[in-house]
């Protein structure tokens, strides 16, 4: 899984869902009102409500949109959200997973090709790969990179099988440049990277899930440029998709560790990793895991809403995980009349709203003040898990706060944390 920078925003459903949602009595008003206000004030926070000045009081536009019990407003909505862009509202859940145009196909086995060139002729640097990754696991790292060449090249030759895209922009707002799975041998993409894949970041993402491809050791300890990337142990290196990047990108002019050499526990600068550097490298972690677990709800949710649609009966399984996380969430699952619950596009939006909050707030780690716990502390390790908490806290409130609550804010992030890998029933 690799993450991209993101100029889309939150979403909101479109104005006819929510009136439909109104209308089926399955969900209490206020229920809806509640979420519904939620999505527009973080959307407000990004500044991306039309109409909407930075003294916007969202109270206003509420009563607007919704002037009367079951009703709202169209024109109202869209005064403040355009129902035709795709960066603002909702549309299809079946184009956040589809093969990629036929006109996308060429330019894409190109770049597949140049980044699987690029993995081979990496592979024959020993001193780069010593450099990045260590005396004793650089040929292990040279076998993973001509593995990542095979992969790229097969790949490459079956696009119409072996690739899946998003045109519905649903990765983009969630910071996912793309998955793979090693069990199907299949990569998912960001639109931008199907349809621009010819760039040298573009070629990255496709080089970096090729590399979980290759080998199911390789997976997701640290992405590029995080806090610690460069003193990684040469054990966590080799198998971290991130590293991987490292030679191609200086071949391709966008590292940003030029000429450096990896030294374990040594930072860029060449001093040791100090107390409060592990202190935001670890809270940089536990947001990242965060922020999979969210990523692996969105997804789940999304495959039964794909499921409702097509008229396919759910698990007993699926709806216990579902109405686990939904008061979590502040879906609505949990207090719909009807069972199973129906994932609607209010749940979808909100749920992704969650994933890009975890992203949001793993930025705000490396920045926020006051990180450094008061002792005493048994051992440092102690003084670090506190620290660790200090700095979760404060990232998401440096963020603004996700549920009018800090400590359900805590509940959530620690839940989605503790879930790692571990959200599928």
């Amino acid at each position: 899984m690799s993450r991209v920078p993101s100029d889309a925003k939150w979403r909101v459903p479109p104005s006819a869902d929510l009136q439909a949602i109104l209308s089926s009595g399955t969900v209490d008003e206020s229920v809806v009102h509640t979420r519904v206000r939620r999505l527009l004030e973080r959307m407000h926070r990004e500044g991306r409500l039309n109409s909407a000045t930075s003294a916007t009081d969202i109270g206003v536009v509420m009563d607007e949109i919704f002037p009367f019990p079951g009703q709202l407003d169209q024109a109202a909505y869209e005064r403040y959200i355009d129902p035709a862009d795709r960066t603002m509202v909702y549309h299809s859940v079946r184009d956040a997973y589809t093969t990629p145009n036929p006109a996308d196909r060429a330019d894409l086995a190109t770049a597949m090709q140049d980044a699987a060139a690029t993995a081979q002729t990496v592979s024959t640097d020993e001193a780069g790969l010593r450099a990045v990754f260590g005396p004793t696991e650089w040929s292990n790292a040279q076998a993973g990179y001509r593995l990542i060449n095979n992969k790229l090249v097969a790949i490459s030759a079956d696009i119409a099988h072996r690739i899946s895209t998003d045109y519905n922009l649903d990765a983009q707002e969630t910071f996912l440049g793309g998955w793979a799975s090693f069990g199907d041998q299949h990569i998912h993409l960001l639109s931008r990277v199907v349809s621009d894949p010819l760039t040298p970041r573009s070629k990255v993402t496709l080089l970096h899930e090729a590399a979980h491809l290759a080998d199911s050791r390789i997976d997701d300890h640290g992405y590029y440029g995080t806090p610690g990337f460069e003193a990684a142990e040469e054990a966590i290196k080799v198998n971290n998709a991130a590293h991987f990047e490292e030679l191609p990108r200086r071949t391709w002019g966008i590292s940003s560790y030029v000429g450096q050499t990896f030294t374990p526990g040594l930072t860029s600068s060449g001093a040791p990793l100090t107390t409060e550097e592990q202190i935001r490298a670890g809270g940089v972690q536990y947001y990242r895991k965060a922020w999979d677990a969210a990523s692996d709800f969105d997804s789940l949710i999304k495959d039964v809403r794909r499921n409702q649609l097509d008229g396919t009966p759910l698990d007993g399984a699926t709806v216990a995980r579902m109405l686990e996380v939904s008061p979590l969430m502040d879906l609505t699952l949990h207090e719909q009349m009807v069972s199973p619950p129906e994932v609607t596009r209010l749940d979808i939006t909100t749920s992704e709203s969650i994933v890009r909050a975890m992203s949001i707030a793993k930025r705000n780690v490396p920045n926020v003040p006051n990180v450094m716990p008061m002792g005493p502390f048994l051992s440092t390790a102690d003084e670090i898990a506190a620290g660790v908490s200090l700095a979760v806290d404060a990232a998401m409130a440096a963020y603004g706060g996700l549920l009018g609550d800090a400590a359900r804010d805590r509940r959530l992030v620690d839940w989605l944390h503790d879930h790692y890998r571990n959200v599928y029933p």
